[in-house]
C-alpha cells in the first residue's frame, strides 16, 4: 500500500552506489526503515528529502511484513536547516535522535514521541541549546521506563540501552 506520512530523519546511511537507506521516525507507524534509489545521483529530485532532521509528508511503498519501505515522493515541511551550520545543534539533534533509535522499537506508533521530537528539533533549530536532557527525561517516561529521583538522566539511559551509544553527550555540553 503507498501511504503519505509525516516523518522525520532520524538515521541515514549510503547504500550501493547512488542509493540511501534511512530510519524515519513517524507519527502514524513510529520507527519505520525506508529505502531511496537513485538519490544520489546529481539530477535526483529526492536527495533533500533523505537529510538528517527533515520534517517532510513522505510517499511510502509499505508492505505489511517487509523490512523497508519505499521512499516514491514527498514534501519538505521543516528543514530544520540551521541545525546543519552550528556543531554544537548538530551534535545535540544527533544525541537526540540517536536516543529515540535506540529506545523505540521498529512500528509501534506513539504520537507523543513524534511530536516530542519535532518539539525538541525546532527549539535546537532556533538557538535554544541543551535539549538533550529534557527530551532524555521524556522519552524515557513515555517508553515507560521511568526516572528515579536520585540517579542522574544518564545512568538511567544506560540501563535501559542494549549498547552504548555513539554520540557522547559530553560533546555536548563540553
Amino acid at each position: 500500500m503507498i501511504y503519505n506520512v509525516q516523518a522525520i530523519v532520524i538515521r541515514k546511511s549510503d547504500f550501493r552506489e547512488y542509493d540511501r537507506l534511512l530510519t524515519l521516525y513517524t507519527k502514524d507507524f513510529g520507527k519505520i526503515k525506508a529505502h531511496a534509489r537513485s538519490v544520489k545521483k546529481p539530477r535526483a529530485k529526492l536527495t533533500s528529502l533523505t537529510e538528517l532532521f527533515v520534517l517532510a509528508e513522505y510517499r511510502l511503498f509499505l508492505r505489511q511484513h517487509a523490512a523497508f519501505g519505499k521512499i516514491t515522493g514527498g514534501v519538505i515541511l521543516d528543514p530544520n536547516p540551521l541545525i546543519r551550520y552550528n556543531v554544537q545543534k548538530y551534535y545535540e539533534a544527533c544525541y537526540i535522535c540517536e536516543v529515540l533509535d535506540a529506545l523505540t522499537p521498529d512500528r509501534q506508533p506513539n504520537a507523543e514521541k513524534f511530536f516530542l521530537l519535532k518539539e525538541k528539533l525546532e527549539l535546537i533549530n532556533k538557538n535554544n541549546l541543551s535539549q538533550t536532557e529534557d527530551f532524555t527525561k521524556k522519552l524515557l517516561h513515555l517508553t515507560g521506563f521511568g526516572v528515579k529521583a536520585d540517579v542522574p538522566i544518564e545512568r538511567s539511559l544506560q540501563e535501559h540501552l542494549a549498547y552504548p551509544l555513539k554520540t557522547v553527550d559530553k560533546w555536548i555540553s563540553g
